[in-house]
């Protein structure tokens, strides 16, 4: 019970921050009350620690690569490119064409940047440009692309190992292979991206006008040499991830290493710009993953990761039910404990099943699935939403909790189906 506790309890917390504290802060006061309670050991903080330490700095080598990159304009010329594409004669922008090649944008950036990444990045460009949106009920209709493009930072972020801190972390636990995982996950990822832009317009028909007039675009100028660099550094950062696997390095060692060569030419060319990157680098990444982890250790050792193991027995007695089974079980975890917890519990009990039961590959995406896109339907359910809500603080803009439950619920479940679908296919071929 006093696991329980101190895990609701520290949840609760992160979503409310009392004395808007750093998220780490919180994460670490549990942990440390975990071994105070003599709720885990030293052992189980080593086992903790080699888990995730490699994805969580493979996490914050992404956010300062992104971080880079947005410094140098990259991401400033594809916003303007999007709104050039999505424009008529007359400079009005087509709603339903800027919300097509946004979402498109925000689904390369949580692929290559993972979510967290991505909507750092997506969510100060989405307010700065619609500042000067010229048309009527303007703030609803920042709401509505808000709610949108940071749905599929989690969403979205399933294609590659590197596009989630779980699929790191479960990668890692599982040893899946690089291209494996981006093979199995490309169905899945297509069938998200296509039901989310069905069903925000679905959703937001009564909201979104079909023109929008901006007052005037801003954007960053950048030398044509710098985003061509750009582009060719982002082919060859893909295709190092297969020959660095077949080395067996370490995929943090490998993305710091990208990350210091574009943090190197920001300090070269604005070395202020290089100082507020690592100013806002989210250093506290690791100490707020283990501290959590910590406290979720505690209560699987008191009989939670049994209770999910039995639950996944039941599941799979059927191949083709068990992955909607897992999916929504982990969504559904993820929603109400957040899915780092969610994806660690899971991927432990999952292991103890295959243990003793045959190992269901399938079955480990499905989970992955049910937690990178189940979170969606609470606040609290991921560590993108909760970094999303602190930007969203900081520049004055407020959602209510309400108006994210009712998005959530209205587009997370139907999205996640279609992706469990996708994932279903492949057990047909």
């Amino acid at each position: 019970m006093l696991a329980l506790v101190l895990c609701l309890t520290t949840l609760i917390l992160l979503f409310w921050r009392p004395l808007n504290l750093a998220l780490w802060v919180y994460s670490s006061i549990a942990a440390f009350l975990a071994f105070v309670l003599e709720l885990v050991d030293f052992e189980d903080a080593k086992f903790i620690f080699d888990l995730i330490w490699d994805s969580s700095l493979t996490l914050i080598g992404l956010i300062l690569l992104s971080f880079s990159l947005e410094a140098l304009g990259f991401f400033d010329f594809l916003a303007f490119k999007i709104l050039k594409f999505s424009s008529n004669a007359n400079a009005q922008i087509h709603t339903q064409k800027l919300m097509f090649f946004m979402l498109v944008f925000v689904f390369f950036l949580a692929t290559f940047f993972a979510n967290d990444g991505a909507i750092l990045i997506i969510t100060p460009i989405v307010i700065a440009l619609f500042s000067t949106l010229k048309n009527e009920n303007s703030k609803s209709i920042l709401i509505a692309f808000l709610l949108s493009l940071s749905f599929l930072c989690d969403a979205g972020s399933n294609l590659f190992i590197v596009s989630n801190l779980t699929n790191i972390i479960t990668a890692n636990y599982f040893k899946l292979d690089f291209l494996d995982f981006a093979k199995t996950m490309f169905l899945p990822s297509l069938f998200v991206f296509i039901s989310t832009f069905v069903m925000i317009f679905i959703i937001f028909k009564n909201v979104l006008p079909k023109k929008l007039e901006f007052e005037f675009i801003k954007r960053n100028e950048s030398s044509k040499p710098i985003l061509i660099f750009c582009v060719v550094f982002l082919v060859f950062f893909t295709l190092g991830f297969f020959i660095g696997q077949s080395y067996g390095l370490s995929k943090s060692i490998f993305i710091l290493g990208g990350a210091l060569v574009f943090w190197l030419i920001v300090s070269v060319l604005k070395p202020k710009q290089s100082l507020k990157i690592f100013k806002n680098a989210p250093w506290g990444v690791l100490i707020f993953s283990f501290g959590l982890y910590i406290v979720v250790f505690s209560l699987y050792k008191v009989g939670a990761g049994e209770l999910l193991k039995e639950f996944y027995v039941l599941l799979m007695q059927e191949k083709n039910f068990g992955i909607f089974g897992v999916g929504l079980l982990s969504a559904l975890g993820s929603s109400l404990f957040n899915n780092l917890p969610m994806v660690l519990i899971g991927d432990l009990a999952l292991k103890e099943y295959f243990d003793t039961n045959s190992f269901e590959i399938l079955m480990v995406y499905a989970h992955l699935l049910g937690v990178n896109i189940g979170p969606k339907l609470t606040p609290i359910g991921s560590l993108a939403t909760l970094l999303w809500l602190e930007v969203l603080a900081h520049k004055g803009v407020k959602i209510s909790f309400w108006q994210y439950i009712k998005f959530g619920f209205s587009i997370t479940l139907i999205v996640l189906i279609a992706a469990l679908f996708g994932l279903f296919l492949q057990i047909q071929v």
